[in-house]
């Protein structure tokens, strides 16, 4: 039944489109097959819990916890972010999030654009941009697809496409938001001869990467790292590996480190010039 309806949640109407009849949902209902979480809405066992939460108290999942279910890289935290009509507050442990102007309650979780509106108004300038590298890096979506599902944000999100770049990690995201947000001038995904590709490159020789939870972890990729790592070390260039706890819990004391390097100008130097050329992407490579 999960798949006769979005997320497992929905109005009666909605199932009666996917062709479940009236007396079916009341016997699914009664044999305990679906619940019943709002009036005039039901859900299967295996719905999707926030989905369910957002439909009892009278909302629709938006924000950052219907992109969460789009796919998309959020910032971390329980909260659960809903929209809600007719003045209804939220209840214990949500939070009501702006609505997009004439968007209907019809279904339980916000469509990918007036979720992205949402966040640009809710979260951090380096956590929306981080989200919007996500749904590049996730979805596929492109530049000219994202404005047009920002079209009805306030400009000021709508500016932060600009700091977009291409990240595979919340992290790497936020790294480099703060970096250039300094002044640091950062190339991201950069391809090192047959070392591969790179999180970061700072001027000429300083390699950042950003280890996240997911692809890091592990005794062969925590090897294969340090092998990638002693290569680059081998042809000139000077590593930094950051863990996501140094990224999202410690920063203030990582970015004093590796502005140190920078200002000293260690970043600067040509690695061996027998070393294997590095190809970066179209956003520079160099430092302020």
């Amino acid at each position: 039944m999960r798949n006769a309806v979005p997320y497992g949640v929905a109005r009666a109407a909605t199932w009666l489109q996917a062709g479940v009849t009236r007396q079916q949902l009341r016997m699914l209902a009664d044999a305990g097959r679906l619940t019943r979480p709002r009036y005039g809405w039901y859900a299967t066992p295996d719905a999707e819990p926030e989905a369910v939460r957002a439909v009892a108290i009278g909302g629709t999942l938006a924000c950052v916890s219907a992109l969460r279910l789009h796919g998309l890289w959020v910032p971390p935290g329980d909260e659960l972010h809903v929209r809600c009509g007719d003045g209804r507050r939220a209840a214990r442990g949500a939070t009501v999030c702006r609505a997009w102007p004439g968007l209907s309650g019809a279904a339980p979780v916000d469509p990918l654009g007036p979720a992205l509106v949402s966040a640009g108004r809710c979260v951090t300038p380096e956590q929306f941009v981080a989200i919007l590298d996500s749904a590049t890096h996730r979805l596929g979506v492109g530049r000219l697809e994202l404005e047009a599902l920002l079209a009805r944000a306030p400009r000021r999100v709508r500016r932060l496409l600009d700091r977009c770049a291409p990240a595979e990690s919340g992290t790497e995201s936020l790294t480099r938001f703060r970096l250039t947000s300094r002044g640091v001038r950062v190339a991201p995904q950069v391809v090192i001869g047959t070392v591969g590709r790179v999180d970061f490159l700072v001027g000429r020789r300083l390699v950042i990467e950003v280890d996240s939870i997911a692809h890091h972890t592990s005794r062969e990729t925590y090897t294969r790292d340090r092998e990638r790592d002693r290569r680059l070390v081998a042809l000139g260039y000077l590593v930094v590996r950051l863990t996501y706890h140094q990224v999202m819990h410690d920063w203030g004391r990582v970015e004093p480190d590796l502005l140190a390097v920078i200002r000293r100008g260690d970043h600067r130097p040509a690695p061996n010039p027998a070393r294997e050329t590095a190809r970066g992407c179209r956003y520079g490579i160099g430092a302020a």
